[in-house]
Parts: structure tokens; sequence; C-alpha cells
């Protein structure tokens, strides 16, 4: 007898990264529209009331060197959670400001930061946060404001096209060139950006995953915005899919 497989999972795309900071650690969670992901732990060594101002440092260095990983991909939306009365995610904030200002400075590096309160240890915890409006308000804000820095980027470019620099609204276009064999100086797309309802539209949708998926494997950075909001409406009047590549 042949074993039926387990349907597969849809995940979705992703939405944001939730971190929560515990007094015994911090946990990653990747939050995509379909479901939560755990990713990885980082342990403080000693509960928070122990350490000294030397590990709370090395603490939040460590988180540092995940995110820089994780805003590499492309996922600058960050959801801070700590418990009521705890100020564990105004610390690292208070860290970050004054270590690692690159976070905050407009570029392909910016992040988008916000602060919650309650308790992410399980997927338990974390599903009951993630249907709380509070939590949807947040994350559709953060979303919302790390799109217009990213349309920020695109309408420098429009006033400013020089010799390589290109702009692609439409699939056909985005097809031909995310499926060029680049050489090892060839200038890659910088950014895909498009709306939900452009990924959900049935006609297209097949051919829109395969343009993400191979974006992903190339390392080029996707965002997919809502439709409803300030960036999804601007991405909406260009078509709701838009690719834009920048020349050094």
């Amino acid at each position: 007898m042949v074993k039926k497989r387990n349907p597969r999972i849809k995940r979705g795309y992703p939405v944001a990264i939730l971190i929560g900071l515990h007094e015994n650690n911090a946990i990653f969670w990747r939050v995509f529209s379909e479901i939560i992901k755990p990713d990885i732990i980082i342990k403080r060594g000693r509960k928070r009331k122990y350490q000294d101002s030397k590990q709370i440092y090395h603490f939040h260095e460590e988180i540092v060197n995940k995110l820089r990983s994780i805003i590499k991909e492309g996922l600058k939306t960050v959801i801070l959670v700590s418990p009521p009365k705890e100020e564990y995610s105004k610390e690292f904030l208070s860290h970050i400001r004054k270590h690692h200002k690159w976070l905050f400075k407009k570029g392909e590096n910016t992040a988008v930061f916000t602060e919650l309160i309650g308790t992410a240890k399980t997927q338990g915890d974390v599903f009951g946060l993630i249907r709380q409006d509070q939590f949807k308000e947040a994350v559709e804000v953060a979303s919302n404001q790390e799109g217009m820095l990213i349309l920020k980027e695109l309408d420098e470019l429009i006033n400013k096209l020089s010799e390589n620099s290109k702009i692609l609204y439409t699939l056909k276009e985005i097809e031909k060139e995310i499926d060029k064999k680049w050489k090892k100086d060839d200038i890659k797309p910088n950014y895909i950006i498009l709306t939900d309802e452009y990924l959900d539209n049935p006609q297209k949708r097949r051919r829109t995953h395969r343009i993400l998926q191979i974006a992903k494997n190339h390392g080029i950075r996707t965002k997919v915005v809502n439709v409803e909001s300030a960036a999804g409406m601007r991405v909406k009047s260009f078509g709701g899919l838009i690719c834009f590549i920048k020349s050094n």
C-alpha cells in the first residue's frame, strides 16, 4: 500500500521577524502570511537581573549579528516583544541607537522596529499574539513604513535614471531579467516589490511565485505590501508589481 504524503503546508510570504526578549534568552520567530516558524534562540548565559553591563552588551550584539543576516535577506520589519513591566525591548533599542546607527539610517539596511508587550516563548504564545488586533496593526504600520522606504529608493531612481538603471513593471519584463545567467560583475535587481492582491491573482500566481523563488535563490530582496496601505496603493498605481535595478 502506497503511503499518502502529508499535504504541504503553505507558509505564504515573509511578513516580519518577531523577537521575544525574556529574562533568560531572546527567541526569534519568522512570521509569514500563513504560518509562524521558530528560528533561533540566543541565551543570556544568566538571568537578566544577574547580568553586568558587559554581559548585556554581548547579548545584544548577538541579537544584532543575527538581525544583520535577516536584513540582508530583505526582511526589515522587526517586532520586539517583552513581558509586562520589563524594559528588555527598550534596552535593546537603546543599545542599537548607540552602537548600530546604521539600522536607522536611510539605505538598504534600514530596519523598522516596533515594541509590543507580551510573551513569545512558545508557539502558543506567538499564535496568541498574532491574533490580537494590536499585533496586526503594529505589523501593518511597520510593514507600510518599510514599503515606503523602498519606494523612496524607487523615487530617487526615477528622478535620476542612469544608463545601467532599470525599472520594470510587467511580469514578462521581470521574468526575462530574473532568468538571466548573471556573470560575476553583472548588476542584479535591488528589489522586487508587489501587492498582496497581485500575488493572489490566480491568473498570475504561479508565475509570480516562481519569480519570488528565483529572486530568493539569487539573494534579491523582495517585499509584499498590503494593497490597502499607503505603500500598497502606490505600488498598485504602477500596476501592482515593480522591479528596480540601480547601477553602482
